[in-house]
């Protein structure tokens, strides 16, 4: 009797020492809080004492972890992939190929849909947005926006009524307005739901080279402007701050490229020797992933740019590795 005792004695003391483990998972992947439709935002990490950061500094933030690669089309794989545009209204990725001369399209999870395109020097895509049954594509030193239909026929070219105009870089905000860099005069414009060049934000930069839109606000990108390179507008053109500088200037950044807007208002900066670097509304640095140092798969070779999905998938330009890295 005694013995069973002892026995019954020891699992009760093991069931409230293991009690613990039947609590909440943990160790949830990054991106999991994101899923069911909300475009991604790092998760808090669960160190001990994050909160208790000092006056004014942004508390760290989990990063999202790799998921799979997208690198080819069927058999064709990529040779300099420049931008990605997801198109969360059809559930497609969009990959412009410069060195191919191709545009790909992808479902969410990398498989192949369409193609266009095809004729490298003389088709010079660089980059791309598809708003509703349209596509709208700039091209290398081109004074146009071309747009063409789902199907990847031409449609028409949009230029605007006076001045220089070289298509760069561009971006679209919730309500549908595109934002094209011009990299003619190094201003941005803007583009409305109705097709017309309606204003203009920004002026006086020196090689713009990148613009994020979202949460009201629009940010320009000028990795050789001196002193800080990134620069927040509201969607009518009032300044309202810029921040960071380039290593060597007393920031952090290496070569920034291009951003993208998450729903919380968090930039989500593509830098090319830097990895992807997250700021908050405030400008300050929230988390960063890709850059030297961390795991193999984890490491970003050169990215170029950045988007979202609706379902917490983050899609990531990797020119040097000539891929489309998708984290979550």
């Amino acid at each position: 009797l005694f013995m069973w005792l002892r026995f019954a004695l020891s699992l009760v003391i093991c069931f409230f020492i293991a009690g613990p483990v039947f609590g909440a998972p943990q160790g949830v992947d990054a991106g999991a809080a994101a899923e069911g439709g909300a475009v991604p935002s790092p998760q808090p990490s669960p160190q001990r004492g994050e909160g208790a950061t000092a006056s004014g500094a942004a508390a760290r933030e989990l990063p999202p972890k790799f998921k799979f690669e997208i690198n080819s089309f069927y058999k064709n794989r990529f040779k300099g992939p420049k931008s990605v545009f997801v198109d969360r209204e059809h559930g497609e990725v969009y990959v412009v190929d410069q060195s191919r001369g191709e545009v790909f399209i992808f479902d969410t999870l990398g498989t192949p849909v369409f193609s266009f395109g095809g004729r490298p020097g003389e088709f010079a895509p660089m980059d791309i947005a598809v708003r509703g049954d349209r596509i709208y594509l700039t091209y290398e030193n081109k004074p146009y926006i071309e747009v063409l239909n789902l199907k990847g026929e031409p449609v028409k070219t949009l230029m605007p009524s006076e001045g220089k105009f070289i298509a760069g870089r561009m971006d679209m905000d919730e309500e549908g307005n595109i934002y094209v860099v011009n990299k003619a005069t190094d201003k941005c414009l803007v583009l409305d739901k109705n097709d017309n060049f309606s204003g203009s934000i920004g002026e006086g930069f020196k090689s713009l080279a990148g613009v994020a839109a979202g949460g009201g606000r629009v940010y320009l990108i000028t990795p050789f402007f001196d002193g800080r390179v990134i620069h927040v507008y509201t969607v009518n053109g009032e300044h309202l701050m810029s921040f960071q500088a380039i290593e060597d200037r007393g920031g952090t950044l290496g070569l920034p490229a291009s951003g993208k807007v998450d729903k919380d208002g968090n930039l989500w900066l593509a830098d090319a020797l830097k990895g992807v670097i997250i700021f908050n509304k405030e400008g300050a640095e929230i988390s960063r992933f890709g850059g030297a140092g961390g795991a193999e798969r984890e490491r970003i070779d050169f990215p170029l740019d950045i988007d979202f999905d609706g379902e917490g998938m983050v899609y990531v330009v990797e020119e040097g590795a000539k891929r489309i890295s998708v984290f979550k």
